[in-house]
């Protein structure tokens, strides 16, 4: 017997079928005790949430959800001046460049559009490889933090635990420092 999806016998008895689909169902209802006995639950159901009284928010509700989140955090004021002097620069380069074709100004604007250009496209691509090597060194700390702290919590008693934890961060604490410091030193070198 091929029956209807569920959703088809529940539009069914709720009411929003056209007629032909409807009486297609109800034909199946007839010789499917399975899907008959969906039907019947699904009214028990919808009769049971009938009963229930209806459900009111308390007036303040929406003030202590408000009040429980924590607070917006606002863009910091000189990196929003900074975009907005490096936005009128551009746009005061575009105009220059746009309308002074044919004056002495045109080419230091071409100059200077060019560079702030290949700034911005230089400076992008060292950001994502800078969030790429931050993003990996988290995910390795978590790792190694994770197995460390199972085999601390196996070789040492409970009171040695504070003082290993206590190294172990020594320990990561340098490591991360010669990280951060050795590409300083790669690229002085170049």
């Amino acid at each position: 017997m091929n029956c209807p999806k569920i959703t088809e016998i529940y539009a069914c008895l709720e009411q929003e079928l056209p007629a032909e689909d409807r009486r297609r169902i109800e034909e199946h209802l007839e010789a499917c005790p399975g899907c008959r006995r969906l039907l019947a639950d699904r009214r028990l159901f919808l009769e049971s949430l009938a009963s229930l009284p209806p459900l009111e928010p308390p007036p303040d509700f929406t003030d202590r959800v408000m009040s429980g989140l924590p607070p917006l955090k606002s863009p910091a004021r000189l990196w929003l001046g900074l975009a907005g002097g490096l936005y009128l620069l551009f746009s005061l380069l575009v105009a220059g460049l746009a309308l002074g074709t044919r004056t002495a100004f045109f080419p230091v604007c071409l100059k200077i559009f060019r560079s702030l250009f290949n700034l911005a496209a230089e400076f992008s691509s060292l950001i994502i490889r800078l969030i790429q090597q931050v993003y990996g060194i988290i995910k390795a700390l978590r790792i190694f933090l994770g197995v460390a702290a199972g085999l601390l919590s196996e070789i040492l008693p409970a009171g040695g635990l504070g003082l290993a934890a206590l190294f172990l961060i020594m320990v990561l604490g340098l490591g991360l420092f010669w990280l951060l410091l050795r590409p300083a030193k790669i690229l002085s070198r170049s």
